[in-house]
């Protein structure tokens, strides 16, 4: 039996354009991937074939939401696609039920596609509570429990948080929702694809198409759990979201879509999400569950090398409170990242941070060479030297 982590999962075959870099940029986005570039093109010659083409799209979306459905343990008519994760937060905060006072916790690892939206909201008297980070940069779903009172009408959460990568325990705070009856959104845009997730008590999911399920940018998707949630009216809306445009009621009231499909506004970026779908079914066809195994010993290995060399990794060590993300702690994040890269080291850096994200091309010598590349890198950036 091969070690995990000694071999990737997907070959650099299977990938365009990659250079001889450790690619450790997931986080950021993935790198371009041959089933989906020709998803992609076989998906945009298909408008030459007239009403034929249209329903070879309209087919390629009914996978990727099908693809979707499977990677979240729920159904396809629950899933709604958008031309990406902010339009899909917009919509939901726009569309939201509630009153001046009211409240909607969310916390500092938050990505400003899920808060901005709510964030504007309190002009008009919505309070957003942002419950910060313990000195240890732990986050316990406690502080966000205590967080909420009678006046809250939603809670926030991005699953895995782009920051320092820690993993919220989705299912202590989606029981503590649901027994208090406030409703549970959660993002996955770090989760989905290279953890198995689950959101059996999230009323709205959202994701974004780029980064772990492989996909091209401009695609977001909705999971919209409908016994959680009946009757939301998005805040954005358009022909795609009606089930009959043609009714003869049509300027009277707005004829919703039944299912998730409601958020589909107008024509999508059907290529793209043919593309989605094909990095989805990549992701499925290895197996999510060796995904996560995969992706969770090499980013193990490399908090230990990291800290061994007295660096501050903010980044859970617990496996079950993590991903794929790695962060650890340096004031000059951004030339950092960019002196990494000169040693042939591709990762994220900038906000005081750099992160580094594995996936299903890494393997051990991936980690390695991040450590190679931080060992000469400190030499320029030393941490006492640039703290000062």
């Amino acid at each position: 039996m091969s070690l995990i982590g000694a071999a990737p999962l997907l070959d650099a075959s299977n990938f365009l354009n990659l250079g001889d870099e450790a690619y450790l940029y997931w986080g950021a986005h993935s790198p371009a991937v041959k089933r989906v570039e020709d998803a992609i093109v076989q998906s945009y010659r298909a408008k030459s074939l007239g009403e034929g083409g249209r329903d070879f799209l309209y087919a390629a979306e009914s996978h990727t939401r099908a693809g979707i459905a499977r990677l979240t343990g729920r159904d396809a008519a629950e899933v709604g696609l958008l031309g990406d994760a902010s339009t899909a937060w917009s919509a939901i905060a726009n569309g939201w039920s509630w009153k001046p006072g009211d409240n909607i916790v969310i916390n500092e690892y938050e990505h400003p596609a899920v808060f901005a939206p709510f964030l504007r909201l309190r002009r008009y008297g919505l309070e957003v509570r942002v419950v910060p980070r313990q000195e240890d940069w732990e986050m316990p779903a406690s502080s966000i429990i205590e967080a909420c009172d009678e006046r809250t009408v939603a809670i926030a959460v991005s699953h895995v948080g782009y920051v320092s990568g820690l993993r919220h325990d989705t299912n202590e705070l989606g029981a503590f929702a649901e027994q208090q009856g406030i409703p549970f959104l959660v993002d996955v845009s770090h989760s989905l694809g290279v953890i198995d997730v689950d959101v059996e008590y999230a009323a709205l999911t959202v994701t974004a198409s780029y980064k772990w399920t492989l996909g091209p940018y401009g695609v977001g998707a909705v999971v919209w759990n409908r016994d959680r949630l009946p009757d939301f009216e998005p805040g954005s809306v358009g022909w795609r979201s009606l089930e009959n445009m043609f009714t003869d009621r049509r300027f009277d009231e707005i004829n919703w879509n039944a299912d998730g499909t409601r958020f589909q506004m107008g024509a999508p970026a059907l290529a793209d999400i043919a593309g989605l779908g094909a990095g989805i079914d990549t992701i499925l066809d290895l197996g999510i569950d060796r995904v996560e195994a995969h992706s969770s010993v090499l980013a193990g290995a490399a908090i230990d090398g990291l800290e061994r060399r007295g660096l501050e990794v903010i980044t859970p060590r617990d496996p079950d409170r993590r991903a794929g993300n790695v962060a650890f702690l340096h004031p000059a994040g951004e030339r950092f990242a960019r002196a990494l890269a000169d040693e042939g080291v591709l990762v994220w850096g900038g906000d005081g941070r750099v992160r580094a994200s594995f996936h299903v091309l890494n393997t051990h010598s991936d980690v390695e060479r991040l450590l190679a590349g931080v060992d000469a890198v400190l030499e320029t950036f030393p941490l006492e030297r640039i703290s000062a």
